[in-house]
């Protein structure tokens, strides 16, 4: 058994039981308080010391845990646990290790023998110095299978020598940054509202290679393959599932290299976007009445991009040109001039294949889907869920364990939900509140910025005021999240209290 999952437990209970003491005691007998404990810095090293009473009571199948964690918001260190054990459960304790391969914390085992009152424990752990936080003791009971946290206790951990925190309380924002475990309790997460008509818009640009002056699509040629793998994975899934999805218009528009005149090359741009057409109608039964088709001619535009992108000789010059000189004043006989045509040919063979190319405007309607679904559909066709439908698969995978387990990873399903619905204010604040909960402020700024005139994003800016140093600021901004947010700008207002008490006694 994983003794670090009650780690997790205990960090909870310190955080979200409303109106507590800041030590919880031990229930029953199981343990005496401590009697003497203190915490200090040496360099980079935190040296943990307590004294404590031996329980007592302890049944043969039952062993009791001390669990010292050094709890900060980027992560945690976790100091070798103090375990008390009968002489069969010792022996227990060693067959179970025997068959488990999953990682062990090291631990201090004490077997019982009536003989010993109290125990001192003294260890050392590498913490660094810009890892700012505070020590939890968390008291567990564990009978075979089970486990039950009993109590809190907190360890005052003095000011690190190399980080002058109360001053640091009045450095500018945002270069300075405080260390403070986060939870969920801290954060405001909004459920969105259902969706009631999922309707999507989708681009596809095809990048078909063409010989020249053709228009039919060789599904062999070149590139193209790929290419038409990228409209399957699109498309074959809509001709399949008629009931989950429904075509509603399809805007299929043609370009063309600039190689020729422009009247040719524009009647062969609306060939290559009708060809395209008849090859969706074809392959995956789109019925023509629902698509149009347009030719642009020569991609005068992609062209300039490209040039501007690339490191091509005497871009410069060529840029001039098309600046200078319009189509009809004879842009593209310059360029074939420049240079006795090499600038022209290296563009030919370089940049004139990509401009013969298509983009697809797909319009098209999505049913709900059911909490199970969604979870599949995340991973496949993100962009057909709906905001709510992301939420609710985010609010599923994550919890306050995943982020003292796996930090780095969590809620990047908010993040999704952003980039889909990037003018959503609910989708920006909750993937700040993710952002800020991985300890990532410059992505957490990029939702937050967004919605800073949001009163409901009040409480996740106090946050990340909080956490730049800028505590004033963090405070006008809990206040004002009273009005949204209640419970949560009261809880962190308490929590940003008690952590001023705690950081300049």
């Amino acid at each position: 058994m994983n003794i670090r999952v009650f780690v997790l437990i205990g960090i909870l209970l310190s955080f979200c039981v409303e109106g507590a003491a800041q030590n919880t005691r031990p229930e029953g007998s199981w343990v005496q308080p401590l009697e003497t404990s203190f915490s200090a810095w040496k360099g980079d090293s935190l040296t943990l010391s307590f004294s404590c009473r031996v329980p007592k009571h302890l049944k043969n199948s039952q062993s009791f845990h001390v669990i010292p964690t050094y709890v900060s918001r980027k992560d945690t260190v976790h100091f070798p646990i103090l375990g008390f054990y009968t002489r069969s459960g010792e022996k227990f304790r060693i067959r179970r290790n025997a068959f488990c391969h999953e990682k062990k914390t090291e631990e201090r085992m004490l077997v019982l023998n009536g003989k010993v009152d109290s125990v001192d424990y003294r260890e050392s752990m590498i913490v660094p110095s810009s890892m700012m936080g505070e020590v939890i003791l968390q008291y567990v009971l564990v009978e075979c299978c089970s486990s039950r946290p009993l109590a809190l206790e907190h360890i005052s951990v003095p000011r690190h020598t190399a980080i002058d925190t109360c001053e640091k309380i009045r450095t500018s924002y945002p270069n300075g940054q405080v260390d403070i475990p986060l939870l969920e309790a801290n954060m405001t997460f909004i459920r969105p509202e259902q969706e009631l008509h999922k309707e999507r818009v989708a681009t596809i640009s095809i990048h078909a290679t063409y010989p020249q002056n053709q228009s039919r699509l060789f599904t062999d040629f070149e590139n193209n393959k790929a290419e038409l793998e990228r409209v399957d994975s699109f498309f074959a899934p809509m001709a399949k599932d008629t009931v989950t999805y429904q075509l509603n218009a399809i805007s299929i528009v043609g370009y063309a290299s600039v190689e020729g005149t422009w009247e040719y090359n524009e009647r062969l741009s609306k060939k290559r976007a009708a060809n395209f057409r008849d090859y969706l109608s074809e392959l995956y039964g789109v019925p023509h009445r629902i698509m149009t088709v347009e030719g642009k001619g020569e991609d005068w535009s992609g062209l300039r991009k490209m040039v501007e992108q690339s490191k091509m000789p005497k871009k410069e010059e060529v840029l001039r040109i098309m600046e200078s000189y319009a189509v009809e004043e004879g842009r593209e006989k310059r360029m074939m001039e420049l240079h006795r045509g090499e600038i022209y040919n290296y563009m030919s063979n370089n940049f004139f294949p990509s401009l013969r190319r298509m983009e697809a405007v797909i319009r098209y309607q999505v049913r709900p889907f059911k909490a199970d679904e969604a979870v599949s559909v995340i991973r496949n066709r993100p962009q057909d869920l709906s905001l709510r439908e992301i939420y609710d698969v985010a609010r599923a995978r994550n919890n306050d364990e995943i982020i003292w387990s796996d930090r780095d990873n969590y809620g990047v399903e908010y993040d999704m939900a952003a980039s889909y619905f990037p003018e959503s204010d609910i989708a920006n604040i909750n993937a700040s509140s993710a952002a800020l909960l991985r300890g990532d402020l410059e992505k957490a700024w990029s939702y937050l910025e967004r919605v800073k005139d949001n009163p409901e994003a009040a409480n996740n800016l106090g946050v990340y005021y909080w956490l730049c140093n800028s505590i004033s600021e963090a405070e006008s901004c809990f206040q004002k999240a009273k009005i949204a947010d209640p419970e949560r700008a009261a809880y962190n207002l308490e929590q940003l209290a008690r952590w001023k008490m705690r950081i300049c006694k």
